[in-house]
């Protein structure tokens, strides 16, 4: 009997604390004593500030063929394909990604993959009368028949000031070289082109209408220079 006192008594002072420091918090009081005052929402704060790693499907492509359920009138040769491209630097026009191939039936199914990436770049140079340069490449590498794949694609933009009512004259010169290991084959080709546009409708129009002209020489190694023509009119919405 004589120790169930002595806990009684041990424990009735923690209780008094505690009773104590819960009015005191509906009191609004800082703390009990000298302790420091907190809050709730100061915990969740620093528990939402801890560094996570953040994954976004934004920049993120995805495609499939032939994967869906197939029907009696489907041939069976149908190949299936499935395949993912994602952009890995936000400021940097840069696609890499990578292809299953899955052959149809018979004797020429397989299972192949394929490599392939893409990268882009423009710039407009104000002080040099307008100048804009565009460079693109695709590349490709096939694993299964190692194939590997390249293009390079080039763009001179410039401003003619040719005193034409109403048109707008510009010269644009466009490089292209392609290299294909399967073939051994390296192919380039250069592009000139003189490009007219005017525009037939006013602002205040709900569709923008134009006039596009182009006449354009084409030179490449082992080829014919060929000459190109081509008129179009365009209509789009005047947004």
């Amino acid at each position: 009997m004589l120790r169930r006192y002595l806990k009684l008594a041990v424990s009735f002072p923690s209780i008094l604390i505690s009773v104590s420091a819960a009015q005191a918090l509906e009191d609004g009081a800082a703390g009990i004593g000298e302790a420091p005052s907190w809050r709730i929402e100061d915990v969740a704060v620093r528990r939402f500030r801890v560094s996570r790693p953040v994954y976004s499907l934004e920049r993120t492509q995805t495609w499939a063929s032939g994967l869906g359920p197939l029907s009696r009138f489907t041939p069976s040769d149908s190949g299936k394909t499935l395949g993912a491209k994602m952009q890995p630097f936000q400021d940097w026009n840069f696609l890499i990604g990578t292809e299953l191939i899955r052959g149809g039936g018979g004797d020429s199914r397989y299972l192949a993959s394929r490599t392939m990436w893409e990268s882009s770049w423009s710039r407009d140079l104000t002080e040099a009368a307008g100048l804009r340069i565009d460079f693109a490449t695709v590349g490709s590498m096939d694993n299964a028949q190692a194939d590997y794949f390249q293009s390079f694609n080039g763009r001179l933009h410039l401003p003619l000031d040719i005193p034409l009512n109403r048109w707008n004259v510009a010269l644009r010169v466009s490089p292209s070289m392609n290299v294909d290991v399967s073939n051994g084959a390296l192919y380039s080709n250069l592009m000139s082109e003189i490009m007219g546009e005017t525009v037939l409708s006013s602002y205040s129009d709900p569709f923008r209408s134009s006039v596009n002209v182009s006449v354009g020489y084409s030179v490449a190694p082992h080829a014919r220079p060929a000459a190109s023509a081509r008129l179009e009119f365009r209509i789009s919405p005047n947004l």
